[in-house]
């Protein structure tokens, strides 16, 4: 844990070593997330209510989406290099010879801060909802709102983990994690506005859809969704499992560079 936490200030002091690029970086994603809760607003101005949900409903989902990727971009945003800069670059070496485990620092080496905004943003939003309308969750509820938000955490990094660590098999500097993370953009409504094919696959096979919906209608008086409502943290667990355990099998592939 000491070691842990020296890697974790030193990478603060990395980002801070360059203030001005933190600053545009944090206000680049704050401007980029305000696109959404203002889209919406002005959608539900003109119409009373979509495919049966109010504002308030499709606002709070949005909020707790919102908040879930931006925690993710904070925590796991290493995911994105470790193809092109670990296993290729060779990077990975580094972290293999420190008393942490590699997974860990490499998450830590790329901690970005400057997306914080985004999952405060996504907080402000949720509060909005509930200013707009949105009946106040019982107490009890609203006090597992940081357990839910961590299940959802846990669903994206877990699941995201799981599809980098390809790299280990494929040797390919291309990855598909930008492509996967575009399916988020459908978790930020309501499920039923979608297909059946699509709600399979973000239930299912990718269950990103408990990383946003499902998790966020836990909190709402919609009996229908409660099931999933409930299983929003267990397949948070799941997934984070199952995405450590697909690492480890291809960090025993993983072939030094030499340098």
């Amino acid at each position: 844990m000491s070691a842990l936490q020296r890697l974790i200030v030193q990478r603060i002091k990395t980002r801070l070593a360059y203030r001005g690029d933190m600053v545009a970086g944090l206000l680049s994603g704050l401007l980029l997330a305000v696109v959404g809760p203002i889209f919406i607003t002005t959608l539900f101005r003109h119409i009373p209510a979509l495919g049966g949900w109010t504002a308030a409903e499709v606002l709070f989902v949005w909020g707790y989406a919102d908040t879930v990727s931006g925690l993710f971009y904070v925590v796991f945003g290493g995911l994105y290099v470790l193809n092109r800069r670990y296993i290729l670059g060779g990077e990975l070496d580094r972290l293999l010879v420190r008393p942490v485990d590699p997974y860990v620092q490499l998450l830590t080496d790329n901690l970005a801060f400057e997306d914080l905004p985004s999952a405060l943003l996504g907080c402000f939003v949720m509060a909005l909802a509930m200013a707009w309308g949105l009946p106040m969750p019982e107490g009890w509820r609203w006090v597992l709102l940081p357990v839910w938000l961590l299940g959802g955490l846990a669903t994206l990094g877990g699941f995201v983990t799981a599809i980098a660590s390809l790299g280990f098999h494929l040797h390919h500097r291309g990855t598909a994690i930008g492509l996967v993370m575009q399916l988020t953009t459908f978790v930020r409504y309501p499920m039923d506005l979608f297909g059946s094919p699509l709600r399979w696959l973000l239930t299912v096979a990718l269950p990103f859809g408990f990383a946003g919906f499902y998790g966020a209608v836990f909190f709402m008086p919609r009996p229908e969704w409660a099931v999933f409502g409930w299983l929003a943290p267990a397949v948070g667990l799941v997934g984070l499992g199952a995405g450590y355990i697909a690492w480890r099998v291809g960090l025993g592939r993983y072939a030094s560079s030499g340098t």
